[in-house]
């Protein structure tokens, strides 16, 4: 608490680099954890989020908004983006080889 405080204000870049990053990390397993990869608003994925008190605030972070985030995230390849009259999705893309794997044999059959 009171050093991190003292860090903080001694080196703020470095924390924001912290910060944004622990919160990508955290929202990302949260979104991979309790989607997968199916497609959700992003609200609902922060408000899960934040609902976790140890949970990093956006406000400590590089974004500005979630919908910054959201774009980042896109931009990133991270996630499938897409905008909406009702607000932001998102959807988790699995990069991990085993899944990847799984994925093509799946095609393979199909065909």
């Amino acid at each position: 608490g009171q050093r991190q405080l003292l860090l903080a204000s001694e080196n703020p870049q470095q924390f924001m680099d912290y910060f944004s990053e622990e919160f990508r990390n955290d929202f990302l397993e949260l979104l991979r954890r309790r989607f997968g990869t199916k497609r959700v608003h992003n609200n609902i994925v922060y408000n899960e989020y934040i609902s976790h008190r140890e949970h990093i605030h956006m406000n400590a972070t590089q974004w500005e908004t979630l919908t910054d985030f959201t774009k980042w995230l896109g931009r990133e390849g991270l996630c499938k983006v897409d905008e909406t009259p009702k607000g932001w999705y998102i959807q988790y893309i699995d990069r991990d080889p085993e899944t990847i794997r799984r994925q093509l044999e799946l095609e393979k059959k199909k065909k």
